[in-house]
């Protein structure tokens, strides 16, 4: 079953290059989803739950990677020719890359922000008067935030949800294995 403990909100990245070792192997991935305690990503590789990983971050203009350290919590498997994706709860981070990531995460979400102020009926820019709050513009713009910011949920239980499924196929596939060798 999915674990419900209390997480840092994900923010959805772009842009950012991720690979990740496995002991001496390396492994390219798509880093989906970023919080200052994990990540989601998809990888070439399924990887077992509690393998440990550690990460290369780089961002664009970045003079240097991010290193982090983590754990598996959870391998999903890919669907519909989607890599497997990979629920990582980053450990024994060093203060100086946790201040780094922080700072990320902070700068990410200002610039989406701005970048929802920026849009027509959300926020008016300098010298530019607001609509009316039951303007019609203003009303459906509100919507579409509402709209969103719902898609960003249902999008995060779906995904516990695929976690469960697959945690009770499994859960089945050990039973049969149990009840096919006592026959």
């Amino acid at each position: 079953m999915a674990n419900a403990q209390p997480r840092s909100q994900r923010l959805r990245v772009s842009g950012i290059a991720a690979r990740i070792r496995v002991g001496a192997e390396a492994l390219p991935c798509q880093l989906e989803e970023l919080s200052a305690d994990g990540a989601f990503l998809r990888s070439e590789r399924l990887l077992e739950i509690g393998t440990t990983l550690v990460f290369d971050l780089t961002r664009p203009g970045a003079k240097k990677p991010l290193h982090l350290c983590g754990i598996v919590l959870r391998a999903i498997p890919g669907r519909d020719g989607q890599h497997p994706g990979l629920d990582v709860e980053f450990r024994l981070v060093p203060n100086e890359d946790f201040q780094r990531l922080v700072a990320w995460l902070d700068e990410m979400r200002t610039r989406a922000g701005q970048a929802l102020a920026h849009l027509p009926g959300i926020a008016a820019g300098p010298g530019e008067q607001p609509e009316e709050p039951d303007g019609e513009r203003s009303r459906l713009m509100l919507q579409i935030k509402g709209l969103l910011l719902q898609m960003d949920d249902l999008r995060d239980r779906l995904r516990l949800r695929d976690i469960e499924i697959d945690d009770l196929r499994s859960q089945l596939a050990t039973a049969e294995q149990l009840l096919g060798k006592r026959r």
